[in-house]
């Protein structure tokens, strides 16, 4: 576990009151519950008597209720409450319970605490702005989280795509640190308007990629040539079991127009067509393939030669 870190595990609009959600986070199971005033919990999603998961249990005035032997938590200590076949007289020990999380939510995202000191008031969803018509969603990869974040600098093709939009392999620039992430652009083109050779074009798009150093979320932006912001999106990863990592996200489409858009481009927003798609299937050949060079400055931030990267390779997703 890293002690001392908010996670973000979840999205809010995924829980409605009454309701509960298991997620994992950094390999531990959390069941994530609101009670009827849509206040949220964060509980360790395994009973303390049998060790079977909480998460298929009832929220019940109390807390939630296990669905095997029906013994009840509170949601902010943990603490057993209730043991349905005491007698009235019979108290429940008080080293009955399971491990509480605090839970905080900030622009549509749950985080959960994990460490053992008071949390930290920093909240890795804090930057993350809604624009527009919103797109959310979450899945299970299958791939470690360290090199799924290796991966969004590396080859973020391989991970995404924007709607009309190819993300090429040419770096503007070298890797730099903005705080506690790592940020990387790298040119696009739009879809149909011809390749050429990626050294002499001048590229209309930029894509930026923000990847977190220690927890964190991942942001990713399509921009214009000037800077505009045409998409952005958030994106939560946390380590799941078995090298897995679980994935949740917010994104959508900012106001900014472009003149020299495609007509697949503009179409495709007067129609509401979703702007971009976060993989849930991974191909694991493009992953291979892919060759290792900005994600070396997440490992070693003061490695890298200047200028190194801002040259062109073979695309391979």
């Amino acid at each position: 576990m890293n002690n001392g870190q908010w996670w973000a595990v979840g999205l809010s609009d995924a829980i409605e009151p009454g309701h509960t959600l298991a997620v994992v986070c950094e390999g531990k199971p959390i069941v994530l519950f609101r009670d009827e005033a849509g206040q949220a919990f964060a509980l360790e999603d395994r009973c303390s008597h049998r060790r079977v998961p909480l998460s298929p249990g009832p929220v019940k005035p109390g807390g939630l209720q296990c669905p095997y032997h029906g013994w009840t938590f509170d949601g902010n200590s943990g603490r057993c409450t209730d043991i349905p076949n005491l007698g009235r007289e019979e108290r429940v020990p008080s080293s009955y319970g399971v491990t509480p999380y605090p839970v905080a939510e900030a622009n549509g995202f749950i985080h959960v605490w994990l460490g053992d000191w008071a949390p930290g008031e920093y909240l890795p969803a804090a930057s993350y702005r809604k624009t527009g018509i919103e797109y959310t969603g979450s899945a299970v990869v299958s791939l470690a989280r360290d090199h799924y974040l290796d991966v969004m600098l590396d080859g973020p093709e391989c991970l995404l795509a924007f709607t009309g939009v190819q993300i090429t392999d040419f770096f503007l620039g070298d890797p730099r640190q903005d705080g506690d992430h790592l940020v990387l652009d790298r040119g696009a083109i739009w879809k149909g308007k011809g390749v050429g050779p990626a050294f002499v074009r001048d590229y209309p798009l930029v894509v930026r990629t923000s990847v977190p150093l220690v927890g964190g979320v991942i942001t990713v932006e399509l921009l214009s040539v000037d800077e505009e912001p045409l998409i952005t999106i958030c994106i939560a990863a946390t380590e799941n079991r078995r090298g897995t990592t679980s994935l949740c996200w917010r994104g959508g489409l900012h106001g900014s127009t472009i003149s020299d858009s495609t007509m697949r481009w503009r179409f495709s927003r007067v129609i509401g067509r979703k702007p971009f798609e976060v993989f849930s299937e991974i191909d694991g050949n493009a992953i291979a393939a892919l060759q290792i060079a900005p994600s070396l400055e997440r490992i070693w931030p003061s490695s890298t030669a200047s200028g190194s990267y801002s040259s062109f390779s073979p695309e391979v997703c």
